[in-house]
């Protein structure tokens, strides 16, 4: 019998959210319902359908507790998340479930490859390597093999997975997280150690990567993203918490053009870690490039 699929899009109010909405109706596996989950308090317009539900947090609750109220009502077997920014490509859900739907294993998540639009025009493929059937999501996602991004991605719309293990393992139990997704991949792996990683190599979708998106911003937030660090990867080895103490704080602060929250990250990473070459190297270069960005600034006043 074939798997019944609830897709979960929490909605920050964009108007993307219409896009999103008609990549799903566009699936050639059809699915049971779509559940748009408000988190804001405008009024909206959604396209009409018949398998839409519409469900309010109230406002501004954040995405990870927008996901988890639409986990809790689905009536579907399977979840399949999307944000309102992103899109599915038509053969997304049938690509992956054509993986797991014969087989009557309950303990698995699956993703694939996207292409990344943004900022601009840029246009890439991420990630360029996936992650093994039985390996450490921490170790996938935070070990440094080379300097450069786009090398592995576990990203929210991508993902899909059964009913139970949403429930299970909750995407609230970390409502102030930076990193909602890792958050909820850590969880995971460390309370069913068996669970099944499943990356399609295939494209399967659109992840925008553009200055609208909530989740990029100017604000420094290199401190909670430390952490973060040291909270979620205590216990991990000391190369995967330096490593991500190097790359996740400083692109934070990055972001922010904060030479002081580079800093930070780096001797953070030293004091509680030990970052391997390619992971101090992305920091010491991001420092430098920070740097002359200010100076210049600097010079022209």
């Amino acid at each position: 019998m074939a798997v019944t699929v609830s897709v979960v899009i929490p909605t920050a109010g964009r108007p993307s959210l219409t896009r999103a909405i008609s990549s799903v109706q566009c699936q050639t596996r059809p699915v049971l319902e779509i559940i748009v989950v408000v988190d804001h308090d405008r009024t909206m317009s959604i396209p009409v359908d018949d398998r839409i539900t519409l469900i309010r947090t109230g406002s501004a609750q954040g995405a990870a507790v927008s996901r988890q109220r639409g986990i809790d009502v689905a009536r579907g077997d399977v979840i399949a998340l999307l944000d309102d920014d992103d899109e599915w490509y038509p053969d997304k859900l049938a690509r992956q479930l054509a993986t797991v739907e014969h087989t009557g294993d309950r303990n698995w998540v699956a993703s694939s490859r996207v292409t990344v639009l943004g900022p601009a025009s840029r246009r890439r493929t991420w990630p360029r390597r996936l992650i093994g059937p039985g390996e450490s999501v921490t170790d996938y996602l935070f070990r440094v093999g080379r300097v450069g991004a786009g090398d592995v991605l576990l990203q929210t719309s991508t993902l899909c997975f059964p009913t139970e293990l949403g429930r299970r393992f909750r995407w609230d139990g970390h409502v102030d997280a930076v990193h909602d997704e890792p958050s909820w991949l850590i969880t995971v792996q460390r309370g069913s150690p068996d669970v099944r990683w499943i990356h399609v190599p295939a494209v399967l979708g659109v992840y925008h990567v553009d200055g609208r998106s909530v989740s990029r911003s100017g604000q420094d937030r290199t401190d909670d993203y430390i952490r973060w660090g040291l909270c979620h990867l205590n216990g991990e080895s000391p190369r995967i918490l330096g490593d991500y103490l190097c790359t996740s704080p400083v692109s934070a602060a990055v972001s922010a053009m904060s030479l002081a929250g580079i800093n930070r990250a780096i001797r953070a990473s030293l004091r509680h870690g030990r970052p391997g070459l390619p992971a101090l190297t992305y920091a010491v270069l991001n420092g430098v490039r920070v740097g002359a960005v200010r100076l210049r600034a600097a010079i022209r006043r």
